[in-house]
């Protein structure tokens, strides 16, 4: 006689343990999400009203940027570290030792912008050097020399925001992301353009915004911190400390790898538009449109990977060391399940989205929707060597995907796709074609390592547990 269903089988047949994991990721994956969003969007702002204001406006911001936001990923990207930190102490229920690292981190943030402000200052110089237009490079200059004051704010947030997600708090920070979003269009309204009575000043005007924005947004957030009983078991402000050696040594332990892998991936991306200059105006625009699209859509994969360094962090401090290999896997199947979704989305709308940003040359829509192809060929692939990435970093392994990044991307994905996109060395020169496959392959090989490493990781933990 055939059996009833239980209860958890009619529930499409999804484990009890899997519906808690999927709420446990969500928790913290959607505000980080949307946080990541209201970032993106404000650099998308200033493209459109700067765009609006002045073509040559916008390519100095655009250069400017392209100078700021590497040094972003790569000299911030050390404090990013400090996400797992909390997380696993956040686990271990060591509370009132995690106001203390936030506060050392704080002090490395001085050395780090010191260091950001000294190599922007240096930007306009490199520019001229590389032989870029001198109008452009004086439009960079008047954004630089402004957009430069609301660094400090920019990198002294990233710990106070590792505190927050890391004790797996994300929504303030989505909301205070959305709020400077608010202020970024407002302020560019008012000071690039010279609107309800501002003086018109341009560039400027752009870095001015940043400057009230970021200022402003760092204020709220330490108010809160401050306010909200949430943080008081941390002792963040409980006391003064001097800098510490040992604990400021730790964060560059894992922080340094953490940057260089910032980079790595990064050059990847600025390395295949630097291939493709050689290509013409027409082939850098489709590769331009379809590399901002891909971005979007990455955003998924990226904060399903924020989410995990916490979750899987937090079990780690738990000792808790078979939930955390759970949790870690189950990363790879809830991020590589909605990159699924983005690959569906990219093969219905591809043509859609490229002729709504792009209406007026076929050649470019024609050329960037078979790019954008190629992405969505490569979307389950790079969510789940970010899913991976940031399940390795809620154990604190940083070095590991950095390596790992470097024979993909660098070993593999750009030697294939020069080779491809601009020698004959294959017998036929695909062009920007070409250069998208190299980081197809690249993401593939990826995702592939990042896997193993997460297995022989979570084992290895196992292992200790085990034993001990």
């Amino acid at each position: 006689m055939e059996q009833p269903l239980t209860a958890e089988k009619r529930s499409f047949f999804i484990s009890k343990k899997t519906r808690e994991e999927t709420k446990s990721f969500a928790k913290l994956a959607f505000p980080m999400f949307f946080s990541q969003i209201a970032l993106a969007f404000i650099g998308v702002n200033s493209v459109i009203q700067a765009g609006n204001y002045s073509p040559d406006v916008l390519a100095g911001i655009l250069m400017a940027n392209s100078l700021w936001f590497p040094l972003f990923l790569g000299l911030g990207g050390i404090i990013f570290f400090v996400t797992p930190m909390v997380a696993q102490l956040y686990g271990a229920n060591k509370m009132q030792e995690i106001g203390p690292l936030v506060r050392q981190a704080m002090w490395l943030v001085i050395p780090i912008v010191l260091l950001g402000v000294l190599l922007l200052s240096l930007g306009p110089s490199f520019l001229k050097l590389v032989g870029v237009d001198e109008g452009i490079i004086e439009y960079a200059n008047d954004y630089l020399s402004t957009f430069i004051f609301a660094i400090p704010a920019i990198l002294l947030m990233q710990p106070l925001r590792s505190l927050s997600e890391g004790i797996t708090k994300p929504v303030p920070i989505a909301i205070i992301n959305f709020i400077l979003l608010g202020m970024a269009i407002i302020g560019n309204y008012c000071f690039i353009f010279g609107n309800f009575g501002f003086p018109e000043m341009g560039a400027r005007g752009a870095g001015l915004s940043a400057i009230i924005g970021t200022w402003t947004a760092l204020t709220i957030l330490i108010v809160y911190l401050r306010l909200s009983a949430n943080y008081k078991h941390t002792q963040f402000f409980s006391r003064f400390d001097w800098p510490s050696l040992s604990t400021i040594k730790e964060i560059l332990k894992g922080g340094l790898p953490l940057a260089a892998s910032n980079f790595i991936e990064l050059s990847m991306f600025s390395g295949a538009t630097l291939v493709l200059g050689s290509l013409g105006s027409q082939v850098v625009a489709s590769h331009g449109i379809a590399i901002n699209i891909g971005g979007l859509l990455f955003m998924v994969p990226l904060s399903i990977g924020m989410a995990a360094a916490v979750r899987v962090g937090t079990k780690v401090g738990e000792r808790d060391f078979k939930a955390a290999r759970y949790s870690s896997f189950y990363s790879l199947k809830f991020g590589g399940t909605l990159a699924l979704f983005s690959t569906l989305f990219l093969l219905l709308f591809a043509e859609l989205l490229v002729s709504s940003i792009w209406p007026n040359d076929p050649e470019v829509i024609e050329l960037a929707v078979i790019l954008l192809m190629f992405a969505a060929f490569f979307q389950v692939a790079d969510g789940l060597a970010m899913c991976g990435m940031g399940s390795l970093r809620g154990y604190k392994d940083t070095v590991g995907p950095m390596l790992i990044m470097l024979v993909a991307y660098w070993l593999f994905a750009l030697p294939f796709g020069y080779s491809l996109a601009v020698t004959d060395f294959w017998t036929i020169q695909l062009g920007a074609q070409g250069m998208w496959v190299g980081m197809c392959i690249g993401l593939v090989i990826a995702a592939a390592l990042m896997i193993w490493r997460l297995n022989y990781i979570t084992n290895r933990y196992l292992t200790i547990r085990y034993e001990n």
